[in-house]
Protein backbone atom coordinates (compact mmCIF):
# COMPACT_ATOMS: atom_id res chain seq x y z
CA UNK A 1 0.00 0.00 0.00
CA UNK A 2 1.41 3.74 -0.58
CA UNK A 3 1.61 6.20 1.82
CA UNK A 4 1.43 9.55 0.85
CA UNK A 5 4.19 11.77 3.01
CA UNK A 6 4.58 15.29 3.40
CA UNK A 7 7.29 16.46 0.84
CA UNK A 8 8.57 18.41 3.37
CA UNK A 9 9.41 16.05 6.87
CA UNK A 10 7.95 12.89 5.23
CA UNK A 11 5.89 11.85 7.71
CA UNK A 12 2.46 10.33 6.47
CA UNK A 13 -0.15 13.25 8.51
CA UNK A 14 1.68 17.14 8.75
CA UNK A 15 -0.16 20.10 9.32
CA UNK A 16 3.38 22.12 7.62
CA UNK A 17 6.78 21.68 8.72
CA UNK A 18 9.83 24.02 8.74
CA UNK A 19 12.18 21.69 6.54
CA UNK A 20 9.79 22.86 3.60
CA UNK A 21 11.45 26.12 3.94
CA UNK A 22 15.02 24.17 3.00
CA UNK A 23 13.35 23.14 -0.36
CA UNK A 24 14.76 24.43 -3.47
CA UNK A 25 11.11 25.04 -4.99
CA UNK A 26 12.11 27.13 -7.44
CA UNK A 27 9.43 29.66 -6.03
CA UNK A 28 12.27 31.70 -4.20
CA UNK A 29 13.68 33.04 -6.67
CA UNK A 30 12.68 36.48 -8.33
CA UNK A 31 10.05 37.27 -10.41
CA UNK A 32 11.22 38.33 -14.07
CA UNK A 33 8.16 40.55 -15.54
CA UNK A 34 7.89 40.43 -19.31
CA UNK A 35 9.62 43.56 -21.38
CA UNK A 36 6.55 44.92 -22.77
CA UNK A 37 4.68 45.33 -19.19
CA UNK A 38 4.29 48.33 -17.74
CA UNK A 39 3.67 48.79 -14.08
CA UNK A 40 0.48 51.39 -12.57
CA UNK A 41 2.74 54.18 -10.69
CA UNK A 42 1.24 52.99 -7.40
CA UNK A 43 2.25 54.08 -3.72
CA UNK A 44 3.45 51.81 -0.53
CA UNK A 45 3.68 48.28 -0.72
CA UNK A 46 1.90 44.86 -1.60
CA UNK A 47 2.51 41.22 -2.23
CA UNK A 48 1.82 38.76 -4.73
CA UNK A 49 1.21 35.11 -3.65
CA UNK A 50 0.89 31.88 -5.69
CA UNK A 51 -1.17 29.36 -3.65
CA UNK A 52 -0.35 26.25 -5.36
CA UNK A 53 -1.37 22.72 -3.90
CA UNK A 54 1.80 21.62 -2.11
CA UNK A 55 3.55 25.29 -1.77
CA UNK A 56 2.81 28.94 -1.28
CA UNK A 57 4.96 31.34 -2.79
CA UNK A 58 4.90 34.98 -1.82
CA UNK A 59 6.38 37.84 -3.30
CA UNK A 60 7.11 41.61 -1.97
CA UNK A 61 6.86 44.42 -4.09
CA UNK A 62 7.09 47.80 -3.93
CA UNK A 63 4.50 49.35 -5.55
CA UNK A 64 5.58 53.12 -6.93
CA UNK A 65 9.08 51.62 -7.92
CA UNK A 66 7.72 48.64 -9.55
CA UNK A 67 11.11 46.34 -7.50
CA UNK A 68 10.67 43.15 -5.89
CA UNK A 69 12.14 43.04 -2.74
CA UNK A 70 11.36 39.85 -1.15
CA UNK A 71 10.62 36.23 -1.96
CA UNK A 72 9.20 33.69 0.37
CA UNK A 73 8.20 29.91 0.35
CA UNK A 74 5.68 27.80 2.96
CA UNK A 75 4.36 24.55 2.68
CA UNK A 76 0.53 24.39 1.96
CA UNK A 77 -0.81 24.17 5.62
CA UNK A 78 -3.92 21.74 4.47
CA UNK A 79 -1.45 18.94 3.02
CA UNK A 80 -2.35 17.19 6.07
CA UNK A 81 -5.86 16.74 4.10
CA UNK A 82 -4.77 15.63 0.75
CA UNK A 83 -1.76 15.42 -1.36
CA UNK A 84 -3.61 16.63 -4.17
CA UNK A 85 -6.62 18.90 -5.00
CA UNK A 86 -9.77 15.97 -5.72
CA UNK A 87 -8.63 14.33 -2.16
CA UNK A 88 -8.01 17.26 -0.57
CA UNK A 89 -11.68 18.81 -1.37
CA UNK A 90 -13.15 15.33 -0.76
CA UNK A 91 -12.23 15.40 2.92
CA UNK A 92 -13.11 18.80 3.34
CA UNK A 93 -16.50 18.16 2.24
CA UNK A 94 -16.92 14.94 4.14
CA UNK A 95 -15.56 15.99 7.29
CA UNK A 96 -17.39 18.59 9.58
CA UNK A 97 -15.30 21.53 10.18
CA UNK A 98 -12.59 21.21 8.06
CA UNK A 99 -13.38 23.69 5.75
CA UNK A 100 -13.18 26.43 8.15
CA UNK A 101 -10.08 25.20 9.90
CA UNK A 102 -8.02 24.55 6.62
CA UNK A 103 -9.43 28.33 5.59
CA UNK A 104 -8.28 29.67 8.82
CA UNK A 105 -5.01 27.51 8.73
CA UNK A 106 -4.33 29.55 5.03
CA UNK A 107 -4.92 32.76 5.90
CA UNK A 108 -2.73 32.54 8.92
CA UNK A 109 0.23 31.64 6.58
CA UNK A 110 -0.74 33.97 3.82
CA UNK A 111 -1.05 36.70 7.11
CA UNK A 112 2.69 35.35 8.87
CA UNK A 113 4.47 35.69 5.40
CA UNK A 114 3.13 39.21 4.64
CA UNK A 115 4.10 39.79 8.22
CA UNK A 116 7.70 38.31 7.65
CA UNK A 117 8.16 39.75 4.42
CA UNK A 118 7.11 43.58 5.58
CA UNK A 119 10.11 43.85 7.91
CA UNK A 120 12.15 44.79 4.43
CA UNK A 121 10.46 47.36 3.92
CA UNK A 122 9.30 48.70 7.48
CA UNK A 123 5.58 49.35 6.51
CA UNK A 124 2.19 48.22 6.18
CA UNK A 125 1.18 45.61 3.28
CA UNK A 126 -1.51 48.10 1.38
CA UNK A 127 -2.16 45.16 -1.42
CA UNK A 128 -2.69 41.54 -1.97
CA UNK A 129 -3.52 39.58 -5.23
CA UNK A 130 -3.40 36.19 -4.77
CA UNK A 131 -3.06 33.52 -7.44
CA UNK A 132 -4.66 30.03 -7.14
CA UNK A 133 -5.67 26.34 -8.57
CA UNK A 134 -9.88 26.60 -8.08
CA UNK A 135 -9.94 24.23 -4.83
CA UNK A 136 -7.23 26.42 -3.36
CA UNK A 137 -9.16 29.75 -3.94
CA UNK A 138 -12.55 28.37 -2.80
CA UNK A 139 -11.38 27.08 0.13
CA UNK A 140 -10.20 30.80 0.75
CA UNK A 141 -13.44 32.25 0.13
CA UNK A 142 -15.41 29.33 2.38
CA UNK A 143 -17.37 28.35 -1.24
CA UNK A 144 -19.12 24.90 -1.25
CA UNK A 145 -17.21 23.68 -4.86
CA UNK A 146 -20.78 21.88 -5.64
CA UNK A 147 -19.43 22.65 -9.06
CA UNK A 148 -15.88 20.76 -8.58
CA UNK A 149 -17.74 17.69 -6.93
CA UNK A 150 -19.15 15.82 -10.20
CA UNK A 151 -18.88 16.21 -13.28
CA UNK A 152 -19.20 17.80 -15.49
CA UNK A 153 -16.94 20.16 -13.30
CA UNK A 154 -17.32 23.62 -13.06
CA UNK A 155 -15.97 26.71 -10.75
CA UNK A 156 -17.89 27.88 -8.15
CA UNK A 157 -17.51 31.69 -8.63
CA UNK A 158 -17.04 34.52 -11.49
CA UNK A 159 -14.28 37.00 -12.31
CA UNK A 160 -12.44 38.44 -9.52
CA UNK A 161 -12.71 38.53 -6.35
CA UNK A 162 -12.48 41.75 -4.25
CA UNK A 163 -12.66 42.26 -0.61
CA UNK A 164 -10.67 44.04 2.22
CA UNK A 165 -8.49 41.14 4.25
CA UNK A 166 -10.52 41.27 7.28
CA UNK A 167 -13.66 39.75 5.11
CA UNK A 168 -11.25 36.51 4.90
CA UNK A 169 -10.09 36.81 8.35
CA UNK A 170 -6.57 38.16 7.87
CA UNK A 171 -5.11 39.74 10.88
CA UNK A 172 -1.96 41.89 9.83
CA UNK A 173 -3.47 42.38 6.72
CA UNK A 174 -6.31 43.08 7.49
CA UNK A 175 -7.11 46.38 6.04
CA UNK A 176 -5.10 45.42 2.54
CA UNK A 177 -6.98 45.03 -0.26
CA UNK A 178 -7.09 41.50 -1.20
CA UNK A 179 -7.95 40.61 -5.07
CA UNK A 180 -8.07 36.63 -6.05
CA UNK A 181 -7.73 36.03 -9.75
CA UNK A 182 -10.94 34.80 -11.36
CA UNK A 183 -10.38 30.79 -12.26
CA UNK A 184 -10.54 29.67 -16.29
CA UNK A 185 -13.36 26.85 -15.36
CA UNK A 186 -13.54 23.52 -14.06
CA UNK A 187 -9.99 22.41 -12.02
CA UNK A 188 -7.53 25.17 -14.43
CA UNK A 189 -7.69 28.23 -11.77
CA UNK A 190 -6.21 31.62 -11.35
CA UNK A 191 -2.59 30.32 -11.10
CA UNK A 192 -3.11 28.74 -15.08
CA UNK A 193 -4.65 32.13 -15.90
CA UNK A 194 -1.57 34.45 -14.42
CA UNK A 195 0.93 31.86 -16.55
CA UNK A 196 -1.49 32.52 -19.98
CA UNK A 197 -1.08 36.40 -18.90
CA UNK A 198 2.90 36.31 -18.26
CA UNK A 199 3.53 34.22 -21.36
CA UNK A 200 0.93 36.09 -23.79
CA UNK A 201 3.24 38.95 -22.72
CA UNK A 202 6.52 37.24 -22.95
CA UNK A 203 6.00 35.10 -26.03
CA UNK A 204 3.28 36.08 -28.26
CA UNK A 205 4.03 33.68 -30.87
CA UNK A 206 1.18 31.02 -32.04
CA UNK A 207 1.27 27.02 -31.67
CA UNK A 208 3.46 27.90 -28.09
CA UNK A 209 3.15 25.17 -25.10
CA UNK A 210 2.99 25.73 -21.72
CA UNK A 211 3.40 22.87 -19.01
CA UNK A 212 3.32 23.99 -15.55
CA UNK A 213 4.61 20.82 -13.76
CA UNK A 214 3.35 20.39 -10.25
CA UNK A 215 1.06 18.40 -8.16
CA UNK A 216 -1.63 20.37 -9.72
CA UNK A 217 -0.11 20.48 -13.50
CA UNK A 218 -1.90 22.91 -15.94
CA UNK A 219 -1.01 22.43 -20.07
CA UNK A 220 -1.98 25.25 -22.05
CA UNK A 221 -1.55 25.97 -26.22
CA UNK A 222 -1.65 29.15 -27.72
CA UNK A 223 -3.13 27.96 -30.79
CA UNK A 224 -3.84 30.32 -34.22
CA UNK A 225 -7.65 31.16 -33.15
CA UNK A 226 -7.81 29.90 -29.74
CA UNK A 227 -6.14 29.20 -26.74
CA UNK A 228 -6.51 25.96 -25.08
CA UNK A 229 -5.87 25.12 -21.39
CA UNK A 230 -6.26 21.86 -19.43
CA UNK A 231 -5.60 20.41 -15.53
CA UNK A 232 -3.40 17.20 -15.30
CA UNK A 233 -3.56 15.56 -12.19
CA UNK A 234 -0.03 14.68 -12.29
CA UNK A 235 -0.16 13.29 -8.01
CA UNK A 236 2.21 13.98 -5.71
CA UNK A 237 5.12 11.96 -7.35
CA UNK A 238 6.27 14.80 -9.12
CA UNK A 239 6.80 16.61 -5.83
CA UNK A 240 8.68 13.74 -3.64
CA UNK A 241 6.43 12.14 -2.28
CA UNK A 242 4.07 8.18 -3.10
CA UNK A 243 7.32 6.77 -3.70
CA UNK A 244 9.96 4.55 -1.32
CA UNK A 245 12.53 6.64 -0.94
CA UNK A 246 11.18 9.91 -1.65
CA UNK A 247 11.78 13.42 0.13
CA UNK A 248 11.12 17.40 -1.10
CA UNK A 249 14.19 18.82 -3.03
CA UNK A 250 16.33 19.64 0.71
CA UNK A 251 19.30 18.87 1.66
CA UNK A 252 20.26 14.89 1.07
CA UNK A 253 18.04 14.29 -1.78
CA UNK A 254 19.54 13.12 -4.53
CA UNK A 255 18.40 15.71 -7.58
CA UNK A 256 20.25 14.60 -10.42
CA UNK A 257 21.31 11.12 -11.61
CA UNK A 258 23.72 10.42 -15.13
CA UNK A 259 25.47 7.61 -16.93
CA UNK A 260 28.47 9.03 -17.04
CA UNK A 261 32.01 7.78 -18.09
CA UNK A 262 32.89 5.65 -21.42
CA UNK A 263 32.96 1.73 -21.87
CA UNK A 264 33.88 0.18 -19.75
CA UNK A 265 33.95 2.36 -17.07
CA UNK A 266 30.70 3.89 -17.54
CA UNK A 267 28.12 3.86 -14.19
CA UNK A 268 25.70 5.56 -12.04
CA UNK A 269 26.44 9.02 -10.67
CA UNK A 270 23.65 11.38 -8.29
CA UNK A 271 23.79 14.60 -7.34
CA UNK A 272 22.70 15.23 -3.89
CA UNK A 273 21.59 18.22 -2.41
CA UNK A 274 24.11 19.68 0.40
CA UNK A 275 27.26 18.38 1.45
CA UNK A 276 26.06 15.45 3.25
CA UNK A 277 25.05 11.81 2.60
CA UNK A 278 22.13 11.10 0.28
CA UNK A 279 18.92 10.55 2.26
CA UNK A 280 16.53 10.04 -0.30
CA UNK A 281 15.18 11.64 -3.78
CA UNK A 282 13.30 14.21 -4.85
CA UNK A 283 11.31 14.95 -7.56
CA UNK A 284 13.88 15.92 -10.74
CA UNK A 285 16.43 12.51 -9.53
CA UNK A 286 13.39 10.34 -10.04
CA UNK A 287 12.82 12.30 -13.76
CA UNK A 288 16.66 11.56 -13.85
CA UNK A 289 16.67 8.42 -12.26
CA UNK A 290 14.05 7.00 -14.71
CA UNK A 291 15.94 8.16 -17.90
CA UNK A 292 19.13 7.07 -16.64
CA UNK A 293 17.70 3.16 -16.29
CA UNK A 294 16.07 3.20 -19.82
CA UNK A 295 19.57 4.53 -21.07
CA UNK A 296 21.27 1.24 -19.40
CA UNK A 297 18.91 -1.41 -20.50
CA UNK A 298 17.11 -2.35 -17.09
CA UNK A 299 13.60 -0.70 -17.58
CA UNK A 300 11.71 -1.07 -20.80
CA UNK A 301 9.17 0.25 -22.57
CA UNK A 302 6.38 -0.60 -20.59
CA UNK A 303 8.22 0.86 -17.58
CA UNK A 304 8.83 -2.46 -15.79
CA UNK A 305 12.22 -2.77 -13.63
CA UNK A 306 14.08 -6.71 -14.79
CA UNK A 307 15.52 -8.95 -12.13
CA UNK A 308 19.09 -9.19 -12.20
CA UNK A 309 19.19 -12.29 -13.84
CA UNK A 310 16.96 -10.69 -16.86
CA UNK A 311 19.26 -7.71 -16.97
CA UNK A 312 22.75 -9.94 -17.75
CA UNK A 313 20.53 -12.35 -20.26
CA UNK A 314 19.84 -9.03 -22.51
CA UNK A 315 23.53 -8.06 -21.77
CA UNK A 316 23.26 -5.16 -19.67
CA UNK A 317 26.70 -4.64 -18.36
CA UNK A 318 27.65 -6.29 -15.52
CA UNK A 319 28.15 -3.04 -12.83
CA UNK A 320 24.65 -1.54 -13.42
CA UNK A 321 23.28 -5.40 -13.16
CA UNK A 322 25.26 -5.91 -9.53
CA UNK A 323 22.71 -2.64 -8.35
CA UNK A 324 19.32 -4.67 -8.87
CA UNK A 325 17.99 -6.58 -6.11
CA UNK A 326 14.22 -8.25 -5.06
CA UNK A 327 13.35 -6.72 -1.65
CA UNK A 328 10.03 -8.21 -0.50
CA UNK A 329 8.49 -9.07 -3.27
CA UNK A 330 9.68 -6.13 -5.74
CA UNK A 331 12.52 -5.07 -8.22
CA UNK A 332 14.72 -2.00 -7.25
CA UNK A 333 17.87 -0.23 -8.14
CA UNK A 334 20.60 0.62 -6.31
CA UNK A 335 21.00 4.07 -7.42
CA UNK A 336 23.86 5.45 -4.62
CA UNK A 337 26.34 2.97 -2.62
CA UNK A 338 25.44 0.43 -0.04
CA UNK A 339 26.49 3.12 3.02
CA UNK A 340 23.75 5.44 2.05
CA UNK A 341 21.59 3.82 0.09
CA UNK A 342 18.59 5.53 -1.89
CA UNK A 343 16.65 2.91 -4.49
CA UNK A 344 14.55 3.06 -7.34
CA UNK A 345 12.03 0.19 -7.49
CA UNK A 346 9.56 -0.64 -9.48
CA UNK A 347 6.36 0.97 -7.93
CA UNK A 348 8.19 3.96 -8.18
CA UNK A 349 8.34 3.70 -11.57
CA UNK A 350 4.63 3.27 -11.62
CA UNK A 351 4.35 6.30 -9.53
CA UNK A 352 6.13 8.21 -11.90
CA UNK A 353 4.49 6.89 -15.05
CA UNK A 354 0.58 8.19 -13.63
CA UNK A 355 2.29 10.78 -13.01
CA UNK A 356 3.91 11.88 -16.58
CA UNK A 357 1.19 10.08 -18.20
CA UNK A 358 -1.36 12.64 -17.09
CA UNK A 359 0.63 15.35 -17.91
CA UNK A 360 1.80 14.00 -21.57
CA UNK A 361 -2.37 12.94 -22.26
CA UNK A 362 -3.15 16.48 -21.81
CA UNK A 363 -0.61 17.58 -23.68
CA UNK A 364 -1.52 14.99 -26.73
CA UNK A 365 -5.23 15.76 -26.33
CA UNK A 366 -4.77 19.97 -26.79
CA UNK A 367 -2.70 19.18 -29.70
CA UNK A 368 -5.20 17.16 -31.13
CA UNK A 369 -7.69 20.09 -30.81
CA UNK A 370 -5.58 22.19 -32.28
CA UNK A 371 -4.64 19.76 -35.21
CA UNK A 372 -1.08 20.30 -35.12
CA UNK A 373 2.19 17.52 -34.56
CA UNK A 374 4.34 18.30 -31.75
CA UNK A 375 6.85 19.37 -34.25
CA UNK A 376 5.28 21.67 -35.11
CA UNK A 377 5.29 23.44 -31.90
CA UNK A 378 6.82 26.88 -31.97
CA UNK A 379 8.53 26.12 -28.42
CA UNK A 380 7.71 24.32 -25.17
CA UNK A 381 7.91 26.24 -21.73
CA UNK A 382 8.73 24.60 -18.55
CA UNK A 383 6.58 26.21 -15.75
CA UNK A 384 6.40 25.29 -12.09
CA UNK A 385 8.14 24.81 -9.42
CA UNK A 386 9.41 21.43 -10.40
CA UNK A 387 9.48 22.03 -13.73
CA UNK A 388 12.47 24.65 -12.71
CA UNK A 389 14.64 22.13 -11.86
CA UNK A 390 13.78 18.93 -14.23
CA UNK A 391 16.23 18.42 -16.62
CA UNK A 392 14.67 19.09 -20.32
CA UNK A 393 17.23 15.83 -21.66
CA UNK A 394 15.57 13.46 -18.93
CA UNK A 395 11.83 14.95 -19.20
CA UNK A 396 12.30 14.15 -23.46
CA UNK A 397 13.85 10.97 -22.46
CA UNK A 398 10.59 9.40 -20.32
CA UNK A 399 8.13 10.52 -22.60
CA UNK A 400 6.96 13.38 -20.09
CA UNK A 401 7.40 15.98 -23.36
CA UNK A 402 7.24 15.24 -26.54
CA UNK A 403 10.49 14.72 -28.24
CA UNK A 404 11.33 17.56 -29.86
CA UNK A 405 14.86 19.50 -30.27
CA UNK A 406 15.99 20.72 -26.99
CA UNK A 407 16.44 24.08 -28.04
CA UNK A 408 13.16 24.26 -28.54
CA UNK A 409 12.09 23.95 -24.76
CA UNK A 410 12.74 26.39 -21.88
CA UNK A 411 12.11 26.83 -18.35
CA UNK A 412 10.61 29.85 -17.55
CA UNK A 413 10.28 28.79 -13.22
CA UNK A 414 7.46 30.34 -11.09
CA UNK A 415 5.45 31.69 -13.89
CA UNK A 416 2.28 31.56 -11.89
CA UNK A 417 4.22 34.26 -9.46
CA UNK A 418 5.69 36.51 -12.15
CA UNK A 419 1.58 37.09 -13.45
CA UNK A 420 0.16 37.29 -9.77
CA UNK A 421 2.94 40.06 -9.68
CA UNK A 422 1.67 41.70 -13.17
CA UNK A 423 -1.55 42.06 -11.82
CA UNK A 424 -0.50 43.50 -8.48
CA UNK A 425 1.11 46.16 -10.41
CA UNK A 426 -1.42 46.52 -12.95
CA UNK A 427 -5.09 47.24 -13.16
CA UNK A 428 -4.99 46.91 -16.62
CA UNK A 429 -3.55 43.44 -16.15
CA UNK A 430 -6.59 42.35 -13.90
CA UNK A 431 -8.92 43.56 -16.48
CA UNK A 432 -7.28 41.43 -19.20
CA UNK A 433 -7.32 38.65 -16.72
CA UNK A 434 -11.02 39.20 -16.65
CA UNK A 435 -11.46 39.12 -20.08
CA UNK A 436 -9.40 36.61 -21.25
CA UNK A 437 -10.56 34.32 -18.33
CA UNK A 438 -13.84 33.68 -20.46
CA UNK A 439 -12.08 33.69 -23.65
CA UNK A 440 -9.38 30.31 -22.62
CA UNK A 441 -11.02 27.86 -24.11
CA UNK A 442 -11.18 24.92 -20.91
CA UNK A 443 -10.93 21.14 -22.22
CA UNK A 444 -12.03 18.74 -19.36
CA UNK A 445 -9.64 15.86 -20.29
CA UNK A 446 -12.41 13.08 -18.24
CA UNK A 447 -14.91 13.90 -20.47
CA UNK A 448 -12.67 13.28 -23.72
CA UNK A 449 -13.20 10.63 -25.45
CA UNK A 450 -10.24 8.89 -26.55
CA UNK A 451 -8.36 10.47 -23.06
CA UNK A 452 -8.56 7.10 -21.68
CA UNK A 453 -7.03 5.73 -24.41
CA UNK A 454 -4.26 8.23 -24.84
CA UNK A 455 -3.71 8.15 -21.46
CA UNK A 456 -2.66 4.66 -21.44
CA UNK A 457 -0.72 5.27 -24.28
CA UNK A 458 1.34 8.17 -22.22
CA UNK A 459 2.34 5.47 -19.71
CA UNK A 460 5.06 3.73 -21.84
CA UNK A 461 8.53 5.56 -21.64
CA UNK A 462 9.81 5.71 -25.71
Amino acid sequence: MIHFKCAGCRKERCNGCSLYQQLNTGKKKGAVVPEDFTPDRGQGYGMAFDVGTTTIAGLLWDLEKGVQLEAQTQVNPGRYAGSDVVSRMTFVRNTPGQREKIQRMMVDTLDGMAKEAAKVCGEPISRVVIAGNTVMCELLLLESMDGLAKAPFHKDYTGSRRCKGKDLGFVYLQEAEVTLLPAVEGFVGGDALAVYTCMKHQDGRKHVLVVDIGTNGEVILFGKEQTFACSAAAGPALEGAAVLSGMGACEGAVSEVRVLGSFPREDIFCKVIGKGAPKGICGSGLVDGLAALREIGVVDETGYLCTAMEARRAGVREQFCRRIDCHQGENRFLLTNQNNPVFLTGGDIRQLQLAKGAIRAGIEILLGKEQIRADELAHIYIAGSFGSFIRKESAVEIGLLPRIPLEKISHIGNCAGTGASMALLSGQIIKEMERDAELIRHVELAEEEGFQACFLESLGIR
